[in-house]
């Protein structure tokens, strides 16, 4: 190869990787390279030239002499190590002469390269700078592409950790306001529970005594007094609210006797003041829950029953209370008109858009690491609280371990 008349250019770009012992044009090649500006590192054995190359090269230049089929593997085996984006351009300088077999099962021994140039020797010096430019200029389209890759994922790994940042402070909030959302609940049923005994024991009291005094002024007339009779039957009637009242806002018998007392007296009392037939299932015997699972289910049995009054036509109502093991269950069953479906979906999917009602009882289950679920459709809707009983509550299952409570992420 000559070398003709170059002026010397600084040496830029990504290093080309030379074999040095080309023969008679080994002194040449790494000289006519520099010489146009290519940066060069010449290495004396195949292995070494392997070894050195990594991410940063931007092509390799040796001839066939030295692809040996275990050089070649070994290259190969270098190059497969590569990132994705990466692809080694090689340059083999071939022989000259006829296509042979050697020269043909040679070039296939060398296809596990891959990313191959071939350069038949004797070349001008101007066809080998020519073919690196060109495969340099396709390894830096590479490097471009590397860099995107390394910005892309320098910006999802920021922009993950922004989002594991809000998702944190997401659940902070979200806690926060449980918590808020709990003590709420729990002062609101202190204060129903205040209210309740306020109206039963000063209020009732005093419309108790003055349903005596207006007796007794009406002992004293032989024919009586129609105002009387007719101010004690007013009286009668403001006592009979306020003990009703003041049951509903927190019914003595679900502190003193349990849920199972509290919830047939409400459910009867609900078919007597809404006419819709009520039917309450549980077990015979019910042992009592703990108060809050207690005052939850009662809760929403009240909510429940209120809304299928209010919203779902229906006519008969069931409810139903179950315990197995761990779980204990109350489901209340209405025939009416249902729930559209987008509203239900939305519902399912962000617990909003069904009322202040509903929200609280989702609330109350989640306080208690339960569930609540809701179904509806044209033949009625179908509301489920599923809430696991504490085991100190129950004492240990035959096997002394309980079943794993189902998953608690639900509406």
């Amino acid at each position: 190869m000559g070398c003709g008349c170059m002026n010397s250019e600084p040496q830029s770009g990504p290093p080309v990787l030379v074999l040095a012992p080309f023969g008679k044009d080994s002194a040449l090649v790494g000289k006519v390279l520099a010489q146009s500006g290519i940066a060069v590192k010449t290495y004396a054995t195949m292995a070494e030239l392997t070894d050195a190359v990594s991410d940063e090269a931007g092509a390799a230049i040796f001839t066939e002499e030295h692809a040996h089929p275990e050089s070649i593997t070994y290259l190969a085996n270098k190059l497969a190590t590569q990132p994705r984006w990466s692809n080694l351009p090689i340059i083999v300088l071939t022989g000259s002469g006829m296509t042979t077999d050697a020269t043909e099962l040679a070039v296939r021994a060398r296809a596990p390269l891959g990313n191959l140039t071939l350069l038949e020797r004797p070349l001008r010096p101007a066809t080998l700078i020519s073919a690196v430019r060109t495969v340099i200029a396709a390894r830096l389209r590479q490097y471009e592409i590397r860099d995107h890759l390394r910005e892309r994922e320098a910006a999802e790994q920021a922009l993950l950790r922004v989002q594991n940042v809000l998702e944190s402070k997401v659940e902070e909030r979200t806690a926060a306001l449980r918590r808020l959302s709990s003590r709420l609940m729990r002062v609101q049923d202190e204060e129903r529970r205040r209210i309740a005994r306020e109206l039963h024991d000063s209020l009732g009291q005093y419309l108790a005594a003055a349903k005596i005094n207006l007796e007794v002024l009406s002992a004293q007339k032989i024919n009586g007094n129609g105002h009387l009779h007719e101010a004690q039957h007013l009286i009668d009637r403001a006592i009979s609210d306020i003990r009703t009242l003041s049951h509903l806002l927190h019914p003595p018998l679900l502190d003193e006797a349990g849920f199972g007392s509290a919830a047939k007296w409400f459910v009867e009392g609900f078919g007597k003041r809404s006419g819709i037939v009520t039917r309450l299932r549980m077990p015979a015997k019910l042992d009592r829950l703990p108060s809050e699972i207690e005052t939850t289910l009662f809760r929403i049995l009240q909510e429940a029953l209120t809304n299928v009054h209010r919203h779902s036509g229906s006519r008969d109502v069931e409810v139903r209370l179950t315990v197995y093991r761990s779980v204990v269950t109350l489901a209340i069953d209405d025939n009416g008109k249902g729930i559209p479906p987008d509203v239900l979906e939305r519902f399912g999917k962000s617990g909003v858009n069904l009322g202040v009602g509903l929200a609280g009882m989702r609330e109350r289950v989640k306080e208690l690491n339960g569930r609540l679920e809701l179904e509806s459709d044209k033949s009625g809707t179908r509301l489920r609280a599923v809430i696991p009983i504490p085991a100190v509550q129950h004492g240990p299952s035959p096997s002394g371990v309980y079943p794993a409570f189902p998953n608690s992420s639900a509406v």
